[in-house]
């Protein structure tokens, strides 16, 4: 595997903009006001995900499953949240709450999906690499299901709102072709072709396996509800599966990946298109107030 290898996070960030890419990457510069809140949680519910998922046999009864998933939740929060995260304790157990539940309905003993998730789980944490054309990709994957015809690779998210789909797939052409500003479309893209052809390196891997790669929202809906007691709060979570948009993009997606590679490994970090990134990227970058690039658009108005 090249020394060039490069993360669906770094080809986005540079895909947001190069210079940002810059601040981030290379300089390493700390930017302002960064929260924990929702890494920490992100941590929490990951762990909770992959415990279960190894502590689970194929014949292991649903509410074994569910209950078990319920104790490593709490124990992971109890190990990974803070109190200085929250603006109060109030924020801090509605937090609680709100994740808990997402948990709760994943591995619902009714018909949850994470009880199929952890009976067909082969692996978790799993670290892949691919390489095209010169260009070395690498990820590391959730979960790996073992499916009738192949392997189903799940990237577990908070919400999967905004995401690549069916209906914004083409957006991806807009962006490689300078016309659009969609990294965050294009971030899925990329995952989506690091984990499917990075499985296929993997010793689990057999010719001819169908594989697949869906992003998976825990909380992509939730509720609030008054109760005598105090307030009761619901999720639902669902799956956006990306593989037939990365089969009917696959050139699109693998002349994106080029573009940002080969600007990452040149080290060529000027915003292009400029006014997109300028108008698109520039109101919620967090280095906006030093970017240079920024700066001299300001002095020349």
């Amino acid at each position: 595997m090249s020394n060039d290898s490069l993360s669906p996070s770094r080809l986005a960030t540079y895909a947001t903009c190069p210079r940002e890419y810059d601040y981030s990457y290379v300089q390493d510069v700390n930017a302002p006001d960064r929260t924990e809140l929702y890494l920490n949680q992100g941590t929490i519910y990951h762990e909770t995900i992959e415990d279960v998922c190894e502590a689970t046999e194929r014949d292991d009864d649903p509410v074994t499953i569910h209950d078990r998933a319920l104790d490593i939740f709490d124990a992971k929060w109890a190990e990974h949240s803070t109190a200085d995260d929250y603006e109060s304790k109030a924020h801090q157990e509605y937090q609680y709450a709100e994740n808990r539940a997402g948990i709760d309905t994943f591995f619902d003993p009714n018909g949850g999906d994470g009880i199929d998730h952890a009976r067909n789980s082969i692996t978790t944490e799993c670290w892949v690499e691919c390489e095209r054309n010169g260009r070395a990709l690498h990820g590391k994957a959730d979960n790996v299901l073992r499916t009738e015809d192949g392997l189903h690779v799940i990237d577990y998210k908070r919400k999967t709102r905004g995401m690549l789909s069916s209906g914004t797939a083409d957006y991806l052409g807009d962006h490689l072709d300078g016309n659009g500003h969609e990294p965050k479309r294009v971030r899925n893209a990329f995952q989506t072709a690091t984990y499917i052809e990075g499985v296929k390196n993997e010793p689990f891997y057999e010719d001819g396996m169908e594989v697949r790669f869906s992003f998976y929202g825990l909380l992509n809906d939730t509720s609030f509800e008054s109760t005598p007691s105090g307030y009761q709060v619901s999720a639902r979570g669902w799956s956006r599966e990306t593989t037939e948009i990365y089969d009917e993009h696959y050139d699109t997606t693998w002349a994106l990946i080029r573009d940002a590679h080969d600007g990452i490994t040149n080290e060529s970090y000027d915003p292009a298109p400029f006014d997109i990134i300028t108008e698109e990227a520039c109101p919620d970058c967090e280095y906006r107030e030093m970017c240079v690039d920024r700066l001299a658009t300001e002095v020349r108005r």
